[in-house]
């Protein structure tokens, strides 16, 4: 075999042409395809990063049927976990563990440090089977109401901001309004999903009586070996609804427990993200194999010749076969080292994108592993029986006296030999076409949510959040805090106007609100009531810049003892009384049960997205406003407006909130900034496909020109003939070019109708644009044809310099 490899080697190093384009597209294709597994392999396959991972469960608390068992992010009520999950006798589970995270303020200096932490049950750090660097972890003494509260933190917590204290147990370090002693230390690289740096006991975090603003857990429970999830689930289903109840309101709706495997939460939220990268790798290996099979078959079709020479003198078709196999071996060998450093760069950017950081929990990395690399060699392994089958047979069923006899000319393949090789080229522009037409939509999808008209001008806008302690969580409290918080930022130079903004409920928490118009005997039907309420001062619409449509804002004569007011939205309005004023209508609202609430219409506000958490795609609806006097909130937000920009006014903002409201988090940003943190969940999707489209369409282009390329040499005699009989340079290279279009124009008529089809996978992230945009396929279909003629214009060139009386005496 050794010499067949050095025989090989000799071979291709004569032909630097056919070597360097076909291993160029190999690795192209390969890398790709094994980034992208890598991508579908971190959360789909792999071992979850925890110990006993595959038995691990996710318990959610959901009303109804059994739709959808994790669409509430998979959370359970703390009086639900504590009062049920935990007191249960479980035939079917062996632990039942909770956490939530939430961020604290580290106060070490003078200006407190806003970290992210979790808040866990002891039977957490059992179930994920790691031991502390130092210390210990929480014990039943710990998780106790009335004892010393106690912190977990974490390595990087205890490296890079307590300066790696050796004696940092037992030291008390301030998290927001609360000192803990540290107990214990996880060693380098812990994670849990989130990147917490430490963990506070459930207990005297959560407890009602703590007054907690976070009430709910993410709940896992460890399958007993053997046991089941369909056994756990009706486990649950076999739970007294009574119990579920909890502190819930009577009119709330029954809850019920479900449970699914810990894998599926991560496969769920990216399942689009994974079927687009699966899509994507089969595109970009089609594409690949099309163009490698295409130059291997021009290149055994050239070398028909040669076969049947070389077994004129003896070689027998083994022999041949070996060899081809040989080469085709350095060759897909070569192409794999490459392709397997650019997967690494590729995966190296991918790391990168924060969005994509967040759809799988830490530790569950992009890496190449032994799985991926198994992937790799897979494929590879069908590249090399795939490429040697033709050259192969050919070898094997030479008519040896009929070759001999042939000119170059006529061993170019004849008719079979030349639509195999077009063929080969349509496929490799039409998948070319579906990436690009992909790219192209997630592209006009990214600028169509930049231009998205918010309602409001949210370009010098800041919005702050404080968070109050708990004692300050009481009207007579928080009511003076918020005003002088909000004199104080008024007074900051450069701000040229405030407002405060909080959630006002319509009804109890859990339920869903009912809003009566006076004069109807029936509520308005679910599709036509506002979720929640927004409580605003006097400031908020001039400081977002919502214009008032009809009537009056609210102003001094809107006091805690005057008549009710509020204003609505135009939606609201056009909806709620269609063709009629809605100024003096009245709303009932049943706050709680037996207490209604009437509203008056004072006003009607323009449509926006100000108050809404997602500022590009909150669909439009009814939006009800009261004012903060009648509807006062312990969770204010501030909106601040810059005469200028607004970046100078975000350290006085932040140092203004910590001066009054101390040692606890808080949260100043730009709208600006908000918008573009939701653009990058789309935009990290469209860049991804846009590389990835960049990388077929390198492919097509690839093929294209070594297709003509050989086409080019193997019509030496017709182009001299053609010179020879008067057939300028332009000419001829019109000639190629044309045949360049017509291999484009088909491919673009296959792949057109496909990417409009592929597309429609695509349709829940696309955003003022559908699967058959004129302008999309319109501009893809300009590119890939440009694309083609320059791809086609160097063989077009080369044929167009050829003399013809050398061309004339080659064969």
């Amino acid at each position: 075999m050794q010499s067949e490899l050095i025989q090989a080697a000799r071979r291709l190093y004569r032909s630097p042409g056919f070597s360097l384009t076909a291993a160029l597209s190999l690795a192209l294709g390969l890398g790709a395809a094994t980034a992208a597994f890598s991508v579908i392999d971190a959360v789909r396959f792999r071992a979850l990063p925890f110990r006993d991972g595959h038995r691990l469960v996710i318990v959610s608390e959901t009303s109804g049927d059994r739709a959808a068992p994790c669409a509430g992010g998979c959370e359970v009520g703390y009086e639900t976990f504590a009062n049920v999950l935990q007191t249960h006798s479980f035939t079917t589970v062996d632990l039942v563990a909770g956490y939530t995270s939430g961020a604290k303020a580290l106060t070490l200096g003078t200006e407190p440090i806003v970290i992210l932490g979790g808040v866990a049950t002891q039977s957490l750090f059992t179930m994920l089977g790691t031991e502390p660097e130092m210390g210990r972890v929480f014990t039943a003494l710990d998780d106790r109401l009335g004892v010393e509260l106690v912190t977990v933190i974490s390595h990087d917590l205890w490296v890079n901001h307590l300066g790696r204290d050796p004696k940092i147990l037992g030291r008390s370090i301030k998290l927001s309004d609360s000192r803990y002693t540290v107990i214990g230390v996880m060693p380098a690289g812990f994670r849990h999903e989130v990147n917490s740096l430490f963990w506070l006991p459930a207990v005297p975090t959560l407890d009602p009586s703590t007054k907690p603003s976070i009430r709910t857990l993410t709940v896992v429970a460890r399958l007993m070996s053997g046991a089941t999830v369909e056994q756990f689930r009706a486990e649950l289903g076999a739970i007294d609804p009574a119990a579920l109840r909890g502190a819930r309101p009577p009119t709330a709706p029954p809850v019920r427990l479900d449970a699914l495997p810990l894998r599926d939460r991560y496969a769920a939220a990216t399942q689009s993200h994974d079927l687009i990268f699966a899509a994507v790798m089969a595109c970009i290996l089609l594409i690949a194999a099309a163009n490698v099979a295409n130059l291997t078959l021009v290149r055994a079709l050239h070398q028909r010749r040669e076969f049947a020479v070389r077994s004129a003198l003896g070689a027998g078709a083994g022999h041949l076969t070996r060899q081809l196999m040989a080469e085709q071996l350095l060759l897909v060998a070569g192409a794999t080292v490459a392709g397997v450093v650019f997967a690494r760069w590729l995966l190296g950017v991918l790391a990168g994108v924060d969005v994509l950081q967040s759809l799988r929990p830490a530790g569950m990395d992009y890496q190449i592993d032994a799985r991926v690399l198994g992937f790799a060699v897979a494929v590879v392994a069908l590249f090399v029986v795939g490429l040697s089958a033709v050259p192969a047979r050919l070898a094997r069923q030479l008519d040896l006296h009929g070759f001999l006899r042939q000119s170059g000319s006529q061993l170019a393949g004849g008719r079979v030999g030349t639509l195999l090789q077009r063929s080969f080229v349509v496929a490799q522009v039409s998948g070319a076409v579906v990436l690009a037409v992909s790219a192209g939509l997630l592209a006009k999808t990214v600028i169509r949510l930049g231009q998205v008209d918010l309602g409001f001008d949210a370009s010098h806008v800041v919005e702050a959040l404080p968070s109050f302690p708990h004692p300050w969580r009481a009207k007579e409290k928080f009511v003076p805090v918020t005003e002088q918080i909000a004199r104080d930022l008024a007074a900051l130079p450069g701000v040229a106007a405030i407002g405060v903004r909080a959630v006002a409920p319509l009804g109890p928490r859990g339920t869903v609100p009912q809003l009566t118009l006076e004069g109807s005997a029936t509520p308005l039907a679910p599709a036509l009531v506002p979720p929640s309420g927004w409580a605003v001062d006097t400031g908020y619409f001039r400081t977002v810049g919502v214009g008032l449509v009809r009537g009056r804002g609210f102003g001094s004569e809107d006091t805690e003892a005057s008549p009710t007011s509020i204003i609505v939205n135009e939606w609201a309005a056009r909806r709620w009384w269609p063709s009629q004023d809605p100024l003096g209508k009245v709303i009932q609202v049943d706050t709680a049960p037996g207490l209604p609430v009437r509203l008056a219409v004072v006003g009607v506000i323009r449509d926006n997205k100000a108050a809404q958490p997602n500022l590009l795609l909150a669909s439009e609806g009814p939006e009800l406003y009261r004012p903060l006097t009648q509807a006062p909130s312990a969770f204010p937000t501030f909106l601040i407006r810059a005469g200028g920009g607004t970046a100078p006014l975000l350290k006085p903002i932040r140092e203004t909130l910590a001066r009054l409201v101390p040692d606890r988090p808080l949260n100043a940003t730009t709208m600006t900034t908000r918008v573009d943190q939701q653009l990058a969940g789309v935009r990290a999707n469209a860049y991804q496909v846009l590389g990835f489209a960049a990388v077929g369409l390198a492919l097509a282009v690839l093929g294209v020109y070594g297709v003509l390329a050989f086409s080019v040499g193997q019509r030496t005699q017709e182009i001299g003939i053609r010179g020879a009989l008067g057939a300028g340079a332009g000419r001829i290279r019109r000639m190629v070019l044309r045949d360049t279009a017509m291999l484009a124009a088909a491919g673009l008529a296959i792949g057109l109708p496909l990417a409009a089809a592929a597309a429609r996978w695509l349709s829940d992230l696309l955003h003022g644009t559908s699967p058959t945009d004129p302008a999309v396929l319109g501009a893809v279909a300009v590119v890939t044809m440009v694309a083609a003629l320059l791809a086609g214009y160097l063989p077009a060139r080369r044929a167009a310099r050829a003399d013809p009386l050398v061309a004339l005496r080659s064969d």
